[in-house]
């Protein structure tokens, strides 16, 4: 709880650190934009565009928000997960207070998210390119949202934003919400995990399987005739992965916050 106390520290958030956290809510932005959706989107053909302009759009609106709120320096590189290449960044060239930044931060998945589903519902030759675009950009920012998930914990600081990571300066991130996030990054992880170490399973047994829990299909595999075919997860196996998830979490949680807290004080590397 030490980190907890102390009056005035700098710590810095990189993608690596945080990548489990930023794929799961990925995961779950992806499961949300989808549901308002209220379908996948059509024409795969669409996506490469699609994702151009996302990546060019989504980082001009937080240049402009920076701009808007009184950044004097405004930069643009790569964002990078370690060695690793994942789409562009912007940058500041000074610290923001901690309510300007979030505002930055948000800004595209805030702004843009409306227009670009309300012309994807609105139909048109043009709304399966609004679809990709409304969920491209949403999935794209499950890094804005967890890095300002750890800034905002800390309270009111300031937050210089590099591009590939941001430095916080003031107080460290309260360790509840770096459990909070652990938690909620690997429920969303765990059931897709659990999902394919089930259907690896079932291919390699004989015959066929049925298996529910609680009135629900757990997994199923159907062969007739020595051919496989089906091979299916159902919505059953979410309880058993969300309870190892507890589980985990209630022996290991806290440990695993205190460590993510530590390697952010020290640069997070």
């Amino acid at each position: 709880m030490a980190l907890e106390g102390a009056a005035r520290q700098r710590f810095e958030v990189s993608l690596k650190p945080v990548l489990p956290h930023v794929l799961g809510v990925g995961i779950g932005l992806f499961y949300l934009s989808a549901a308002l959706l209220g379908q996948f989107p059509g024409n795969p053909e669409l996506l490469p565009l699609a994702l151009a302009a996302v990546l060019v759009v989504h980082e001009a609106v937080h240049a402009l928000a920076a701009k808007l709120l009184g950044a004097r320096h405004v930069g643009f590189g790569l964002a990078k997960a370690g060695r690793l290449v994942v789409g562009l960044s912007v940058s500041v060239g000074e610290p923001m207070p901690i309510g300007r930044w979030l505002l930055v931060a948000l800004a595209p998945l805030l702004a843009l998210s409306p227009p670009f589903l309300a012309l994807a519902r609105a139909g048109g030759p043009l709304a399966p390119f609004f679809a990709w675009l409304f969920l491209l950009n949403a999935v794209g920012s499950c890094g804005d949202v967890v890095l300002a998930w750890i800034a905002a914990s800390a309270g009111r600081v300031a937050v210089r934003d590099m591009g590939d990571r941001i430095a916080v300066e003031g107080s460290p991130p309260k360790l509840w919400a770096l459990a909070l996030l652990d938690a909620v990054a690997l429920s969303l992880l765990a059931p897709l995990a659990a999902a394919a170490l089930l259907q690896m399973i079932l291919a390699a047994l004989p015959g066929s399987f049925r298996l529910e829990l609680a009135g629900l299909l757990v997994a199923e595999k159907a062969v007739a005739e020595g051919r496989m075919l089906r091979v299916a997860v159902g919505p059953g196996a979410l309880l058993p992965a969300l309870a190892a998830v507890a589980a985990f979490e209630a022996a290991a949680g806290p440990r695993r916050a205190r460590r993510l807290a530590r390697r952010l004080a020290a640069g997070g590397a």
